[in-house]
């Protein structure tokens, strides 16, 4: 019995030392997670970014430091607050089917014009990041960034390029008129070295004027000054039109254009879908190898109709396929100059289809070819968009070369 009690003794004294270790080792995991927890909630309210968590009955369970600052609120009267009690009716209205989409499982990311204490609204940038666990989701983390200055430099921007381009535009028309009145040799010849520079000047003023025009067009479609004349019409006639107005400059550079498309009846604003079908078309043409085809196609689809244009030039990377859309982007900076584009087209492109609250993107294979897409929706689109009356009247289409 003395011996069984000293080896249960010495058993127990072994799990009382094992669990005092156990106690010490859980003690030190908790006050690392503790002093994490707190590095973390320093490094969230020293950021300039407005940073919550959101359950999913729509409550805040926790924001940083800057929420005081922007509300003019305490972290504890905001904090369990629904976002409707926090930004107000107006905005949440603005945001209702953004929390929707989150809270489905949808990264969301979107700009709005939000609440300031109480002297009126800031332009902000918002993220929405779902949170799930075990495929369903239970909450979302918001990032908030003020963006009002940018909003306001990019305002000045667009005047100052405005006001520039208006002012450039009619000396430059004139211009190039007299230029190309010298060289078609209407003032007489000036000799084979003189007709070259002409020729030259007039190909780089050719290019200036492009590139007012749709720096024009993008100014006015940036700042609602275009509206779309929604009108009925069909694919076949756009697609056969934007054939013929581009048949030339493929035949100039020993390319066939291709086209399949049915009657299909849409809404829309005929002039711009045609402007956009163009661009790419002429972007295609720029970037084809001769000998090869472009094809045009059109899709009739459940809820809208699909646009593609193909080629089988040399492609896009795949870290380009994005940014191409965006303002003087091109592929290779040297394509601006080598293939007279004014890195505008595809931007004035993806313009026009969000006006008519469709989508535009790319997809290419290297050295095989691209293909651009983009949809119309079939509903009565811009029906819920209020536009000011356009003071200029939208360019129908370029005949010229485009990037």
């Amino acid at each position: 019995m003395e011996q069984l009690v000293t080896e249960r003794t010495h058993e127990l004294r072994e799990a009382n030392q094992q669990l005092h270790q156990g106690i010490e080792e859980r003690l030190e995991v908790e006050e690392s997670l503790r002093h994490s927890q707190e590095q973390l909630y320093l490094i969230a309210d020293s950021l300039p970014v407005l940073i919550s968590y959101v359950n999913v009955d729509r409550r805040y369970c926790f924001n940083n430091r800057a929420y005081e600052d922007w509300f003019g609120k305490p972290l504890t009267e905001i904090c369990g607050s629904k976002i409707r009690e926090v930004l107000g009716e107006k905005a949440y209205e603005q945001i209702e089917d953004k929390i929707e989409a989150v809270l489905s499982g949808q990264k969301v990311t979107f700009e709005m014009e939000m609440p300031y204490k109480d002297v009126g609204l800031r332009w902000v940038k918002v993220n929405y990041i779902p949170h799930q666990e075990e495929e369903k989701v239970i909450g979302f983390f918001t990032l908030t960034e003020d963006i009002s200055e940018l909003k306001a430099i990019e305002q000045i921007k667009d005047e100052f390029v405005s006001v520039v381009s208006h002012e450039l535009r009619t000396p430059l028309t004139s211009i190039h008129g007299s230029l190309r009145l010298l060289n078609a040799g209407k003032f007489g010849y000036l000799g084979d070295k003189g007709q070259q520079r002409i020729a030259i000047a007039e190909k780089n003023t050719e290019r200036l004027v492009r590139l007012v025009n749709d720096i024009l067009d993008l100014q006015r479609m940036g700042s609602d000054k275009i509206t779309l004349e929604l009108k009925p019409c069909n694919t076949a006639d756009l697609i056969s039109t934007a054939i013929e107005t581009m048949e030339e400059l493929a035949q100039s550079h020993n390319i066939k254009l291709g086209a399949t498309s049915d009657s299909i009846p849409l809404c829309a604003d005929p002039d711009s879908i045609l402007q956009a079908l163009t661009n790419l078309i002429s972007n295609a043409i720029k970037f084809s190898l001769p000998d090869s085809t472009i094809w045009v196609q059109v899709e009739n689809r459940d809820t809208d109709i699909l646009f593609q244009v193909g080629d089988q030039g040399r492609g896009i990377p795949p870290d380009k396929l994005e940014s191409i859309f965006e303002r003087f982007q091109q592929v290779d900076v040297s394509d601006s100059r080598q293939k007279q584009g004014t890195g505008l087209g595809l931007a004035i492109c993806r313009k026009i289809v969000e006006l008519h609250q469709g989508k535009i993107w790319a997809e290419s294979t290297l050295n095989k070819g691209s293909t651009f897409y983009f949809t119309i929706p079939k509903a009565n689109i811009g029906q819920n968009r209020a536009k000011k009356p356009s003071k200029t009247p939208f360019r129908a289409f370029c005949f010229d070369k485009r990037q």
